[in-house]
């Protein structure tokens, strides 16, 4: 920060002898005065500020200031305790500890002009501010109401433009009291920044000094006021001076701009921890680095030529010398717009990086080219759309996409911009579809509880029209970098005293009233309400499964239990509880079938796409060729005895869980109202089964198959009773379910009929 961006103040403070004025039973006026200057001192070194601080009391037994000339009461008992310079912990260590009260009545106007004066000796040594303040912490008991005083003070204030503001115990609604005597108020006993009623010579001296401030621009604080302004701590802040930038659209056209921090993270360098030797603070630990090989000589590389960079690729080293050769992309500082597309297509999700920039144009570029920015910005707000920018911030950084926001209002026409993410850095999650079931659907009801527990949340609203939004970001501080702040000051000053609490912050009240305010009864009877309406249950998880009780039902006891851990075929309740792995079945696989056709088939369902015949045709192909697999897995297992019995548990497995890709695959056709591929393929399948069951020794366990499953289930072919569509009837379909024996010539004819239709079809097709 260069000499003439810099403040001086020179704080000037009342020692005398009222100022041990209680304000409460452990606080004097003196005291609060002192917290006063300890938050200001404090603030400029949180902020690692330039700005330098003076310190002048009056009231004091000692007299040491140039004005005095060593016999006169004029400028006595008042001392320049502190120049003009940067703060440090001297000046904090004197405010906490050496500044006592005394019994003498200084004079305020003496203090103030010896400040003045201290501005104007620094003013002769050539330094020069930016701004320059004083400001008086006094309780208007003393003062000599000399008009010259007054007169040069006045001048003073105006030849060297310095602002002063006064911090006292009062407040204008006590200055009111005491001139409307008589009219009803309540007593200042019960004032929390007062204890005793003001006399007539303080109420003049306010008055007196309320004219000075209001010539030099500057106010009356109370105690108060004072303090809840200074109980936020505030990192350094620097001054932007903006990036400048060509920005180009196509070839030909391009715009001088200037891009400046609109909003960014605070990380303030105090949190920065350095690492010190724990008996003496002010000694710095260096850390010290030796370089070892891995081989059993365990060599030392001291030389730092005996290593290079190298990337890990596989569990291989690839040396790289940064020296000759550039892995990074060679690229020039660029601001170019590459088009524009409608605001709808860039999603809020996408704003990626940790900073906002404004982007204006190049002051120094003259008006033809702010007329030309503002045209551009104009068009873009009202057409709704969003330039896509490519940014490279050097030739040494990397390249980077953002969008520009177009911002209009009376005062202020300018695009914002904010990074957006490259196709590496999205995370590619997919959220279950809880739309395609019908018991997850919310009702209109519920939908408007949801709607006014939002309204009743919103922390912009506002109750009364004068009154401020409930959140402002301007008011509102981090509370984590406060306690922070609190927590380093508190340690630096008094090592030995317990942190304190910081319920009382004026952070945490804020953050406490706003949720006050939103935990209203209006809040809480929504809450309510919701409840009722969303109700809750506990899920039972299903006992794991151990080598004692593999082949035992696991016993419920609990009738309502058993509803919610049954598996109900009409719903997708199994799917839902398995949380994203359906979105990770792309085909049917052979170890859970069945789940994979209803996930794959209720994407179908949902899509209600044109396209849903042919994909549902696919899935119907790959659970086919499964359906198949298993029952020859079953007849493989039954010949690998010798006489093994129809119910054998391997054998029944099998054969249980290609009958349920049968069945999976049945309701499905009729759901989409697909049944000739579900009737080609049973047909198929029953000649398959009558082709195995010639077989001498599969002839029982193919025979059990059928009975078993499809005739007692009475599962056969899609009858036109079912679907409409369908040309098989209801005789036929029962005469389909008969014995693998019976009718044997009849199904295969019926298939080669069905083939001879396709054939033709496909034949029409392609001419």
């Amino acid at each position: 920060m260069s000499k003439n961006e810099t403040e001086g103040l020179v704080l000037v403070l009342d020692v005398g002898e009222t100022m041990s004025t209680k304000i409460n039973r452990t606080t004097t006026y003196l005291q609060s005065c002192v917290d006063i200057i300890q938050m200001i001192v404090q603030r400029k070194m949180f902020q690692s500020s330039k700005d330098e601080i003076g310190l002048t009391v009056f009231g004091c037994d000692q007299t040491d200031n140039e004005l005095w000339d060593g016999s006169s009461d004029d400028f006595r008992h008042v001392s320049l305790v502190r120049c003009l310079s940067i703060v440090d912990w001297e000046m904090l260590d004197y405010v906490q500890n050496k500044i006592v009260v005394s019994n003498i009545r200084g004079d305020v106007l003496d203090g103030i002009l010896v400040a003045l004066n201290h501005f104007a000796d620094d003013q002769n040594k050539k330094k020069t501010f930016k701004e320059k303040r004083v400001i008086v912490l006094t309780d208007f008991s003393s003062c000599s109401n000399d008009d010259f005083k007054l007169k040069e003070i006045g001048k003073n204030l105006a030849r060297q433009s310095i602002r002063l503001d006064v911090i006292s115990p009062f407040s204008e609604d006590d200055v009111n009291k005491e001139e409307k005597p008589n009219s009803e108020t309540k007593s200042n006993s019960d004032d929390h920044h007062s204890s005793k009623q003001m006399t007539i010579g303080q109420v003049e001296t306010l008055n007196l000094l309320n004219n000075l401030c209001e010539q030099a621009e500057g106010c009356l604080f109370s105690f108060d006021e004072t303090l809840s302004l200074l109980s936020t701590y505030q990192a350094r802040t620097i001054k932007s001076s903006g990036t400048k930038y060509q920005m180009t659209i196509g070839e030909k056209f391009s715009l001088p701009i200037v891009s400046m921090i609109k909003c960014k993270e605070s990380k303030p360098e105090i949190f920065r921890f350095k690492k010190v030797f724990a008996k003496d603070e002010n000694v710095e630990l260096k850390t010290d680095r030796a370089r070892f090989t891995k081989d059993d000589e365990q060599r030392d590389l001291n030389d730092k030529t005996d290593t290079v960079d190298a990337f890990k690729y596989g569990s291989t080293y690839v040396p790289i010398d940064s020296d000759t050769v550039s892995l990074k992309l060679e690229v020039e500082k660029c601001f170019n717009i590459l088009g524009f597309t409608k605001s709808e297509n860039v999603h809020k999700h996408y704003f990626s990086g940790d900073s906002v920039n404004q982007i204006m144009p190049d002051p120094s570029s003259g008006p033809q080219v702010e007329e030309a920015f503002v045209n551009m910005v104009r068009a873009m707000f009202e057409e709704n759309v969003f330039g896509i920018v490519r940014k490279v911030f050097n030739s040494r950084s990397s390249p980077e996409m953002g969008c520009l926001i177009p911002y209009v209002t009376k005062e202020t026409t300018c695009l914002f911009y904010l990074s957006l993410p490259f196709d590496d850095d999205l995370k590619k999650i997919t959220l279950e579809n809880f739309t395609i079931m019908k018991k997850f659907k919310p009702s209109d009801k519920q939908l408007s509880l949801v709607e006014d527990l939002i309204d009743s949340m919103d922390l912009s609203r506002k109750i009364d029209q004068d009154e401020e939004e409930l959140y402002d970001p301007h008011t509102t501080f981090n509370p984590y970098i406060q306690r922070m702040f609190q927590s380093i000051a508190l340690r630096a000053t008094n090592p030995s005293d317990e942190l304190p609490s910081f319920d009382e912050h004026i952070t945490n009240t804020h953050l406490a009233k706003i949720g006050s305010r939103i935990r209203n009864n209006t809040t809480q009877n929504i809450l309510k309400r919701i409840q009722d309406e969303f109700p809750l249950r506990e899920l039972v998880k299903k006992a794991k499964k151990n080598e004692e009780n593999i082949f035992e039902k696991t016993k419920i006891e609990n009738k309502e239990e058993v509803e919610l851990i049954s598996m109900n075929d009409e719903n997708l309740t199994d799917i839902l509880e398995s949380g994203l792995e359906s979105n990770k079945v792309k085909k049917v696989g052979t170890v859970n079938p069945v789940g994979d056709f209803k996930i794959l088939a209720e994407k179908i369902v949902s899509s209600n796409s044109q396209e849903a015949k042919e994909e549902f045709e696919q899935i119907c192909m790959q659970i086919q060729e499964i359906i198949k697999d298993l029952f020859e897995e079953s007849l493989r297992q039954a010949n690998s005895f010798n006489d093994a019995d129809l119910n054998d548990m391997t054998v029944f497995s099998f054969q249980e869980k290609s009958f349920n890709c049968v069945k999976i695959m049945r309701q499905y056709s009729l759901k989409l109202n697909l049944h000739s591929e579900f009737n080609s393929f049973l047909k198929t399948f029953k000649i398959y089964l009558i082709n195995e069951s010639l077989k001498i020794k599969m002839a029982k366990y193919v025979e059990n198959f059928w009975q078993k499953f499809f005739i007692d289930n009475n599962l056969g072919l899609i009858n036109n009773l079912e679907c409409t569509d369908s040309e098989v009837s209801s005789d036929a379909a029962e005469k389909f379910l008969t014995s693998l024996n019976e009718n044997s010539n009849n199904s295969a004819k019926d298939i080669e009929e069905t083939k001879e239709k396709e054939e033709v079809e496909d034949l029409l097709d392609l001419m």
